[in-house]
C-alpha cells in the first residue's frame, strides 16, 4: 500500500512539473493581470522569461471583456498554437456597438443584427521590440469576411475600442518587452536583456544640456 502511495505521489509531482524546454520563472505563477502590470511598471527584471499558459490568458480575456465591452460579446476564448492565436466568441455587433455609444448604419445594422459566431485566427511575429500581426482567416457566422469588408469592420469595431491596435504592418511592443513567442497552450513574453534608460528629469536634462 505505502508502495503504491509513494508512486502516485511521484506522479503528482512530475505532472505540476513545467513541461521541459520552457525556462522558469518567479513570476510564471502569477495571476496573468499581475503579470501585466508587472511588466508595464517594469517591476521585472531584465533578461527575464515570463509565461501565460493558456487558461491564464483565457481568464483575463473574459475578466477584460467585461470591462472594454460590457454588452454584446459572449464567450471569448483564445487558443495558443505554434506562432499564432485562434480567437472565438460570439458576438452581437449591434448590441456591442451601442455599448460604445454609437449607432451602426442602416444596412450594416440589417446585416449584422443577432448574435453571431466569429472566428479570427492571426500570426504574431515579433523581435528586438517590433511586432506584427497578420489575420489568416476572420470568419462570421461560418462566412469568411475579406478585403474592404474586414478593413471596414475592423474600423468600426476594434479601431473604436482600441486606437493603437495595428494590422499588417509592425508596432513598438514597449515596455522593455524584445518579442513574444507562442507555443502551443501558452505565450512566452521575453524582456530585453537590458535595463531600460530611466526617462529623464527636468533638472537631469538641465544638467546635460551644460
Amino acid at each position: 500500500m505505502m508502495v503504491l502511495v509513494h508512486r502516485l505521489c511521484a506522479v503528482a509531482v512530475l505532472l505540476s512539473l513545467p513541461p521541459l524546454g520552457i525556462p522558469q520563472s518567479r513570476y510564471d505563477r502569477l495571476p496573468a493581470q499581475q503579470k501585466i502590470d508587472m511588466i508595464t511598471e517594469g517591476k521585472i527584471p531584465a533578461g527575464t522569461q515570463v509565461v501565460f499558459v493558456q487558461q491564464d490568458i483565457n481568464t483575463y480575456v473574459v475578466a477584460k471583456a467585461k470591462e472594454v465591452v460590457p454588452e454584446g460579446l459572449k464567450d471569448p476564448r483564445v487558443e495558443i498554437q505554434d506562432g499564432k492565436a485562434v480567437g472565438r466568441a460570439t458576438v452581437d455587433f449591434v448590441k456591442m456597438r451601442h455599448a460604445q455609444g454609437q449607432d451602426l448604419n442602416w444596412l450594416f445594422a440589417k446585416l449584422l443584427q443577432g448574435e453571431h459566431p466569429v472566428f479570427v485566427t492571426g500570426r504574431v511575429q515579433s523581435s528586438k521590440g517590433l511586432a506584427r500581426v497578420d489575420l489568416d482567416r476572420v470568419e462570421i457566422g461560418g462566412s469568411a469576411i475579406t478585403g474592404r469588408a474586414l478593413d471596414l469592420l475592423i474600423r468600426t469595431f476594434v479601431t473604436p475600442l482600441y486606437p493603437q491596435a495595428k494590422v499588417g504592418e509592425s508596432f513598438e511592443l514597449g515596455y522593455n518587452v524584445d518579442r513574444i513567442e507562442l507555443k502551443p497552450g501558452l505565450a512566452r513574453v521575453v524582456l530585453s536583456g537590458q535595463t531600460p534608460a530611466a526617462p529623464q528629469t527636468k533638472k537631469n536634462q538641465i544638467r546635460a544640456s551644460r
